[in-house]
């Protein structure tokens, strides 16, 4: 009887042991992988000043959705996100890091993932859309935020509980936001006085991809390939982009409502015609697979 207890009591603490290996192994990795550098330089940015750059920047940063995870103020702000259950997630006061980085320094936080000290934004922050938005319109949101007074809001973090420490290394979360960015890839020029197809395409590849990816491939669950907008109307795309409400007026992603109503209803009609325009044109493009 003895020896059976011994053995007993010598697999409970092999059970015991092991668990606790794995648990520190899963804790290391992921906080290893959350801390991971990026060297990616600093690019000198131009600020422009005036009303006019500011109401400009103020529109940007509205269509661009900063005002949704930043809060009404830009104050920052606890926000939900449909990773489930292992994460705290607090998206910045911006108020307050518009005046401790650099503009340099916030633009590649926005458009390359990287932050101060090197490491990642969150992987919430679609700085992989935002890569290909072009100095003048960065340097307009960066007016906008500075004009704002400096708010006592939230200081920024994503923090993995035990749970979020398996589901990071088990893959079931985002990467780090900087992972998903070729840092040396050319941007797409905003061709402001260009052609309507090249200021649709980027205008769809700074803003779009955040949910459908570049060039229509998905990256967010059940959003269609942009090409599906060949087949609306004008008249019926403009009530999409401004309404949120499809063709036939089906049910589509919820999202895609909240961001017609709220956010793209401040693009301009120039602007939500070269949308269209380039939707068109990539017809001619070769389907993504499995899209």
């Amino acid at each position: 009887m003895k020896s059976n207890s011994y053995r007993l009591e010598w697999l409970l603490l092999i059970v015991m042991g092991l668990a606790l290996a794995v648990t520190l192994y899963v804790y290391i990795r992921a906080k290893a992988e959350l801390q991971q550098q990026f060297d990616v330089p600093l690019t000198a940015l131009e600020v422009p000043a005036g009303a006019e750059v500011i109401a400009e920047g103020e529109r940007l940063a509205t269509i661009r959705g900063c005002f949704w995870c930043h809060g009404q103020a830009l104050e920052g702000q606890e926000y939900f996100t449909e990773a489930g259950p292992g994460i705290i997630a607090v998206a910045p006061d911006l108020t307050r890091e518009v005046r401790t980085y650099s503009p340099a320094e916030f633009s590649r936080a926005v458009r390359h993932g990287v932050k101060r000290d090197g490491t990642s934004v969150q992987p919430a922050m679609p700085s992989f859309a935002f890569y290909n938005m072009s100095d003048a319109d960065m340097g307009a949101i960066i007016a906008y935020i500075q004009s704002l007074p400096e708010q006592d809001g939230y200081l920024g973090q994503f923090r993995l509980l035990p749970t979020g420490w398996f589901r990071w290394v088990a893959g079931k979360l985002p990467p780090p936001a900087a992972l998903l960015i070729d840092h040396d890839a050319p941007r797409v020029p905003p061709a402001v006085s260009g052609s309507q197809e090249e200021r649709g395409r980027y205008l769809a590849e700074s803003i779009c991809t955040e949910c459908h990816g570049d060039n229509g491939r998905l990256r967010v669950p059940n959003t269609p390939d942009l090409r599906i907008a060949a087949a609306y109307t004008r008249e019926d795309f403009f009530r999409l982009m401004r309404t949120g409400i499809p063709m036939g007026e089906r049910e589509i992603d919820y999202h895609m409502k909240d961001v017609s109503k709220y956010r793209y209803t401040h693009f301009t009609d120039e602007e939500v015609d070269a949308l269209y325009t380039y939707f068109h044109s990539m017809l001619d493009a070769p389907a993504e697979s499995g899209s």
